[in-house]
């Protein structure tokens, strides 16, 4: 479900079969005008942690966030929309397991277009009912009738930063671990070729209940985010700590 990121040209009405590419440049903030003598500038709030709710200033902020919603199948993932064009879904069921899907979006008329990695076009739409997920199979006309189509639902501030896909460790073979939390209590982890779980959260962590016994806990410490795992009751030390970082926070590449 990878593909390049060089496809800019398949930003067309026509989804992309393999390969996605960016269209969201997002208009530049006016500049603040100057302080005077009687009036100094407003200071700048502190940053929201993880979830970007400092939307652009575009018809596409009303799309920025994290949205939940339903596959084919009726069963639930999300959708992480961020300003910068990046999409993550904590869709589980291709290829790539709880690394969910990567892509990128842009902004069409009343909808933004989300092109996926495995060639997928699926798009959030303003309609009379709120909004709407559409989904495309790989070369259907983007002006046509969607494939799938079901409600899309913004998810409440208390989980919107917890909900996700998150990158873990690198293990000796040189692939990351990851670990998928989705909306509705369920965790998925890349370990032993995909393992799911359920879970809560505690306080101002996460922790997540594996049928194996084991438990991680996924919290924020000064040094960044932090995953630690426990053999049976959560008890000091932990068995294992890795760093973790939720996808899309930062540029990520779909490579091929």
């Amino acid at each position: 479900m990878r593909s390049s990121l060089a496809l800019l040209i398949c930003l067309s009405l026509t989804a992309c079969p393999a390969k996605k590419a960016p269209d969201a440049s997002t208009p530049s903030a006016e500049p603040s005008p100057s302080a005077t003598p009687t009036q100094s500038p407003a200071p700048t709030p502190a940053p929201i942690a993880i979830v970007k709710d400092s939307a652009p200033k575009s018809e596409a902020a009303e799309f920025i966030g994290a949205w939940s919603t339903i596959d084919e199948q009726g069963q639930l993932f999300d959708l992480l929309i961020f300003p910068d064009g990046q999409v993550v879904t904590t869709w589980t069921k291709g290829k790539h397991g709880a690394r969910g899907e990567l892509g990128f979006w842009r902004l069409e008329n009343n909808r933004i277009l989300i092109f996926l990695e495995d060639g997928w076009t699926d798009s959030l739409e303003k309609t009379a009912d709120g909004i709407a997920h559409h989904g495309y199979p790989p070369g259907s006309a983007l002006d046509k009738p969607p494939a799938t189509t079901e409600p899309a639902q913004r998810l409440p501030k208390t989980i919107a930063g917890t909900v996700g896909v998150w990158r873990l460790n690198k293990e000796p073979d040189g692939e990351y671990q990851y670990l998928a939390i989705q909306s509705n209590g369920r965790a998925f982890s890349s370990v032993n070729g995909g393992t799911e779980g359920t879970w809560k959260q505690k306080g101002k962590s996460v922790e997540c209940i594996w049928p194996d016994g084991w438990t991680d806990i996924l919290e924020a410490t000064p040094e960044g985010f932090q995953k630690r795992s426990f053999i049976g009751a959560n008890q000091d030390p932990p068995a294992d700590v890795s760093p973790a970082a939720r996808i899309g926070e930062k540029p990520f590449v779909i490579e091929p």
